[in-house]
């Protein structure tokens, strides 16, 4: 016969039960850096009361914050503030002979940019006024290889390494902060997704020499022989083509950087995504090294969006410390990038459950603030993305649109949501370069 055990899940219960009241009466705290949620049992049958007020024309109530709180507002076109001499000049002339040869625009970012999902849409728009072709900057390996659809990636048998990663001396980080390195049998293979390939450039470097296989359309493979150099780009003889397939000779002292394919003239927009990165990992990055990648480029424009790997659920202190953090990277960035703008995206609106209800964080107007400082102080250009979403609570109205713009964790876009998003981002580049035709 078996056992009741009724009374023993009753006492189990009446445990868990217990234990989780005893830990809601606990402060919030942090573990390693990792932001501990306390349960609020009672959220759905407390009542209401007024919500989080997420804007304020004042300052942070901390003593060492001196970043002021921008009001919100709530309508009409975001344009970029500009607070250097002329910074964007140097894309903005660049766009007028796009036709006859190329303008580069480095997008760095985190989570919210990747799988071209924001990056895509603005490069399209970009290249359907200015000329250009191609997806740009695609690396090695990637976490969302099968999440970006702007282009078939496949890869196998690679060791990376990342700012975000796994680390080592003789595996020194390129942009946007990757080094590749093959192992046996390994491979990569890029399919174009829509239109075919213009040309195909492939960046690496090595302390002996090292054999490249490629085949372009699955034909037969091309073996190539390379000495020992510093960084270089290797510039695929063949041109419109669909796909690219690609092995290299197991060599300790070879390092890949990545893959761009692009047209020779227009507008290609290099997507350089990282998830985890405050922004700050770029230190991790060799200003000589950038100064490298810069002399093959030619980048006109510099676009940086971080911040949602920095804000925290509590903190309101108004995040001097990142102002000074990030002031001290753009301006270190500036000099290896030096004829080129720049441009400072602020974070966009995010919601977490406060007291039951979905609404924007506390922290994000600090945040949003502080990038607005960081622009200030290093005299670079700002675009408020915030106030562009539409301010307080919008990543909500993003999140529940019918079809939706935003995911379900409420902080990062759907590909509709990205669409809608880029092109005010394209909006804000023609207005500023209408502003500069004006001046002539």
């Amino acid at each position: 016969m078996t056992e009741n055990r009724l009374k023993q899940i009753f006492y189990l219960l009446v445990l868990v039960i217990s234990f989780l009241f005893a830990i809601s009466l606990l402060p919030e705290f942090s573990v390693f850096g990792y932001q501990v949620k306390i349960p609020d049992l009672l959220a759905d049958v407390r009542l209401d009361e007024k919500p989080p007020i997420a804007a304020k024309d004042s300052v942070s109530e901390k003593k060492d914050s001196v970043i002021e709180i921008i009001p919100v507002h709530k309508s009409g076109p975001v344009y970029f503030e500009d607070f250097g001499s002329n910074n964007l000049s140097y894309f903005v002339n660049a766009l007028r002979s796009a036709r006859k040869s190329p303008v580069r625009v480095a997008f760095f970012g985190d989570s919210f940019i990747e799988g071209d999902i924001l990056c895509a849409p603005f490069r399209d728009t970009l290249q359907l006024l200015f000329g250009g072709r191609g997806v740009g900057y695609v690396p090695i390996t990637s976490e969302v290889a099968k999440f970006r659809t702007t282009i078939q990636h496949e890869f196998s048998n690679w060791k990376t390494y990342s700012i975000v990663g796994k680390k080592n001396s003789y595996a020194p980080l390129g942009l946007p902060g990757y080094c590749f390195k093959p192992e046996d049998n390994n491979e990569v293979h890029y399919t174009a997704a829509r239109k075919n390939f213009l040309t195909g450039k492939i960046y690496f470097e090595a302390d002996m020499p090292f054999t490249l296989n490629y085949a372009v359309n699955d034909s037969v493979m091309t073996t190539k022989e390379f000495e020992p150099s510093s960084l270089i780009e290797f510039v695929l003889p063949q041109r419109n083509f669909n796909s690219l397939k690609m092995s290299f000779q197991p060599h300790d002292s070879l390092r890949l950087y990545g893959a761009v394919f692009e047209d020779s003239l227009g507008v290609t927009v290099d997507n350089f995504s990282m998830r985890s990165n405050p922004g700050m990992g770029l230190y991790s990055v060799d200003p000589s090294r950038m100064t490298q990648f810069n002399s093959l480029r030619n980048y006109k424009l510099v676009i940086l969006q971080y911040g949602l790997n920095v804000l925290s659920e509590k903190d309101t202190t108004g995040y001097g410390w990142y102002v000074e953090r990030m002031s001290t990277l753009i301006n270190r960035m500036k000099e290896s990038f030096p004829e080129c703008g720049f441009l400072l995206i602020s974070i966009g609106d995010r919601s977490s459950n406060q007291k039951g209800k979905f609404v924007t964080m506390p922290g994000i107007l600090h945040m949003r603030s502080a990038q607005r400082k960081i622009a200030q102080k290093t005299g670079i250009a700002f675009w408020d993305m915030y106030e562009a979403m539409g301010g307080e609570n919008s990543m909500v109205k993003y999140t529940e649109a019918n079809p939706p713009l935003a995911a379900k964790d409420y902080t990062h876009l759907t590909f509709r949501g990205g669409r809608k998003l880029a092109k005010k981002l394209a909006d804000a580049v023609l207005h500023e370069k209408a502003k500069y035709e004006k001046k002539r």
